[in-house]
């Protein structure tokens, strides 16, 4: 599993604190690098400085 991924492209990713509360988008740039919590077959699941967790399609990030 990777430490930590670079994203290739500038995005628009969302975020859920719980169910039920109000979805939050976050743009990032390309070339920001998140750390990796778990990686699965098709994304990896990512935390941001703010502590909000993120799925990000393999396609458009690579491993750091």
């Amino acid at each position: 599993m990777a430490d930590s991924i670079v994203l290739k492209e500038a995005v628009t990713l969302s975020s859920q604190a719980n169910l039920g509360e109000e979805i939050v988008e976050t743009e990032f740039n390309e070339g920001t690098e998140l750390p990796v919590l778990q990686e699965f077959e098709t994304a990896w699941l990512v935390k941001d400085d703010d502590g909000r967790l993120f799925n990000v399609r393999k396609e458009i990030a690579a491993e750091a």
